[in-house]
C-alpha cells in the first residue's frame, strides 16, 4: 500500500483523569437539552478564525451541543490567554459555558503550529490540550481532529468529524460519478471520471477503497477503486446485472445483488474477484444487502413476502427471518457499527422516508416526514449519526441527523445520492 507523506504531528500537551473519569454528555442526552459550549476565535484572526468556525459548526452537525454566540465573550477572550491562569473562568461560567475551547496560532519553517485547549470552567481544570504542526492546506484537519478530541472528552466516545462520506452526483446527462467529501461537506473528491453511470459505492473497512456498480462496459458490473489513486478494477464477469455491493467489516467478502441466474438473488464475492458464491435462491428479487457489525449476517430487501419487505439471515446462507410488516416497498438498509440498530427507507404513501428499528424488526420508529423523498441512510461509524439523500430542497443533496432524526442538516454542497459514511481513520493512517 503506498504511504502517503506526513501532514500532521501531535503531541498531547495535558490529559488529565478527570477527561476520561468523568461523562459530560450522555449518548442518549434528549435532542433539546443540548450542551452549551463557547469556542473562541484563535489568536491571528486569520486561520484561527476559520479552525474556530470549523469546530464551531462539526459541534453543531453533531446535534449534541449549543454553540453561545462568540459576540457574548469576543472581547473577554481577546484579553485573555489560552493558560489556565490567564482565564477568567468566572466570566464563562456567569454566561453559563460548560465547556471552553481556546487556542492559538503559530508559524515556524513554513508549518502552521496550532494549539487547542479544552476547559471544564466550573472546575477549572484543562481536559484536553493538543499540538498540531501542519501545512496550511491540512488546517481544516486539523480542526476536525480536534473535534473529534471535544467528543471523546465529553462523552466517552471519539467523534466522527475526520471522517469522509462516499456519495454518486450527476455529472452531466446519462453521467453519475462516484464522489467523496469530509463529512461536513467540505472537499470533494472524484473518484471516477469515466462519462458512464457510477452508483452505490460502499467503503472497505480500512476506508483505502470504495467497491461499486459501474455501466463502464456496458453491463452493469462491480468496480473496485482505492481512494485518491487512478483507476478500478472490475471484479465481477457473471454476467446480468451485478448491483448493491456491501464490503463485509471484517474485510473478507463483500456481499451483493445479481441477477446471473435470471432473477437477483443474493452473492458474495472476495474483494479480488474470482467465483462468487451464492447465498439466496429466491424466485423473486433479493437486493441491497448489508452486513451486521460482526460479519455474521446480514439484512437485505426481497419481496419473496409480496411487496419489498427486509429480512435478516447468516452470512452463509440459510434460513430468512423477516423483519418489517408494514408499508409496501422497505429497501436500502443499514446496519449500525453498534449492532443495536438498522436503518432504512420505506414508504406507504408515495415517498421514501427513513426510519430506525431493532436488529429483530422492532420498535420501528419514523425519523423523517413531510420533507421529499428521504433514501438510503448510512450510520456513521460511532453509530451517532446517520446520513442520508433527500430531495427537500428540490435538487437530491446529502444530509445528515443524529440517530434519534434530530437535527437534520444539508452538508453536501451540490447534488447527491446513495451515500455511505466511510470508517473512523486510524491513527497510523493519519500520521503515515
Amino acid at each position: 500500500m503506498k504511504k502517503v507523506a506526513a501532514f500532521i504531528l501531535f503531541a498531547i500537551l495535558l490529559a488529565p483523569a478527570v477527561a476520561s473519569a468523568r461523562i459530560y454528555i450522555p449518548i442518549d442526552q434528549p435532542a433539546d437539552q443540548k450542551f452549551p459550549i463557547a469556542v473562541a476565535n484563535l489568536n491571528d484572526g486569520g486561520e484561527g478564525d476559520d479552525i474556530a468556525d470549523i469546530i464551531r459548526n462539526d459541534l453543531t452537525l453533531s446535534g449534541y451541543f449549543r454553540i453561545i454566540p462568540n459576540s457574548s465573550f469576543a472581547e473577554v477572550a481577546r484579553k485573555e490567554g489560552i493558560s489556565q491562569d490567564s482565564i477568567r473562568f468566572e466570566y464563562w461560567t456567569s454566561i453559563e459555558a460548560q465547556a471552553l475551547v481556546k487556542g492559538e496560532v503559530s508559524h515556524e519553517s513554513g508549518k502552521t503550529i496550532v494549539t487547542l485547549r479544552l476547559f471544564d470552567p466550573f472546575l477549572r481544570d484543562m481536559l484536553v490540550g493538543k499540538q498540531y504542526r501542519a501545512e496550511k492546506k491540512h488546517i481544516r484537519e486539523v480542526a476536525h481532529r480536534f473535534s473529534d478530541e471535544v467528543m471523546l472528552a465529553l462523552t466517552g466516545i471519539p467523534g466522527v468529524f475526520n471522517t469522509k462520506i462516499a456519495y454518486t452526483a450527476v455529472t452531466g446527462k446519462g453521467r453519475k460519478e462516484i464522489y467523496t467529501m469530509d463529512m461536513d461537506g467540505y472537499n470533494p473528491q472524484a473518484v471516477t471520471n469515466n462519462k458512464s453511470l457510477n452508483l452505490s459505492p460502499t467503503w472497505s473497512p480500512n476506508g483505502r477503497q470504495l467497491v461499486f456498480t459501474s455501466y463502464l462496459k456496458g453491463t452493469p458490473e462491480l468496480y473496485v477503486s482505492t481512494v485518491g489513486e487512478k483507476g478500478m478494477k472490475k471484479i465481477t464477469s457473471m454476467g446480468g446485472s451485478n448491483i448493491t455491493p456491501s464490503w463485509a467489516p471484517d474485510g473478507s467478502r463483500i456481499a451483493f445483488s445479481s441477477s446471473a441466474s435470471g432473477i437477483c438473488n443474493i452473492y458474495t464475492i472476495t474483494p479480488n474477484g474470482g467465483k462468487a458464491a451464492r447465498l439466496t435462491a429466491s424466485k423473486v428479487i433479493d437486493i441491497a444487502p448489508k452486513w451486521s457489525p460482526d460479519s455474521g449476517a446480514f439484512v437485505f430487501a426481497s419481496e419473496r413476502a409480496g411487496g419489498l419487505h427486509l429480512f435478516r439471515m447468516p452470512s452463509s446462507g440459510g434460513g430468512a427471518q423477516r423483519l418489517t410488516f408494514v408499508g409496501y416497498q422497505n429497501d436500502m438498509p443499514s446496519w449500525s457499527p453498534m449492532g443495536d440498530k438498522i436503518a432504512f427507507a420505506g414508504r406507504n404513501a408515495g415517498t421514501f422516508d427513513i426510519f430506525i428499528m431493532n436488529p429483530d424488526g422492532s420498535n420501528i420508529q419514523r425519523l423523517t416526514v413531510g420533507s421529499g423523498s428521504n433514501e438510503h441512510p448510512s450510520f456513521s461509524s460511532d453509530g451517532r449519526l446517520i446520513t442520508f439523500a433527500s430531495t427537500r430542497g428540490g435538487a437530491p443533496a446529502i444530509y445528515i441527523m443524529r440517530a434519534d432524526g434530530s437535527n437534520q442538516t444539508k452538508v453536501s454542497k451540490g447534488n447527491g445520492v446513495l451515500p455511505e459514511w466511510g470508517p473512523q481513520k486510524r491513527e497510523e493512517q493519519q500520521q503515515q
